[in-house]
């Protein structure tokens, strides 16, 4: 019997993902102690899900070779939102809220160094926006293939001519303000 070729890095990353939904929805609130509010565990759970599905996609059209170019994010509005539909930003915080998380991170990390995903992520760029999130949410450094490419700097050509300046109309003098009347010594004060 031929032994099993190891699993693809979309299949490894499936699996990560797996153990890290496992792990959030251990941390239900229950008999044992409290734990995390449902709506929070339902979203963080539906945000796993969505990153594996999205690499697993990304993954499928690279090995077709029907992969779209990356396109551009546009800038979301900032909006005020009701507690519990958006999750935390801060560097970890999933590991702070679902200890046993650490062991995902652990397995992302290795995953990252291994040479077929970071062929992965150079053939598909767009990797990167479900990457670089999860490295953060679980604490784990980025590697230099996630970096966000850098805008191409435009080309260094002829200087532009210097540009006439506008011949804008004059405006006539204001007049000169006038003087107050001269008071006599006698004289009434005058209305406010």
């Amino acid at each position: 019997m031929p032994p099993t070729p190891p699993p693809a890095p979309a299949e490894r990353f499936a699996r990560v993902i797996a153990g890290l939904c496992a792990a959030v929805a251990a941390r239900i609130g229950g008999p044992a102690g409290p734990g995390l509010p449902g709506p929070l565990i339902v979203l963080i759970w539906t945000r796993l899900q969505r990153m594996a599905a999205r690499v697993t996609r990304l993954a499928a059209h690279v090995q077709a070779g029907t992969l779209p170019p990356p396109r551009r994010r546009a800038v979301p509005r900032r909006t005020v939102s009701p507690p519990y539909t958006r999750l935390p930003r801060s560097f970890a915080w999933l590991v702070r809220h679902v200890p046993a998380a650490a062991s995902g991170a652990t397995q992302l990390q290795e995953l990252l160094a291994d040479p077929e995903m970071a062929a992965l992520i150079e053939a598909a760029p767009q990797i990167g926006r479900v990457l670089r999130p999860l490295c953060r949410m679980l604490g784990v450094d980025p590697p230099p293939v996630l970096r966000r490419p850098r805008p191409a700097a435009p080309e260094a050509g002829p200087a532009p001519p210097p540009q006439p300046p506008r011949n804008r109309p004059s405006r006539p003098p204001r007049p000169a303000p006038r003087a107050a009347p001269a008071r006599h010594a006698g004289a009434p004060p005058l209305p406010a």
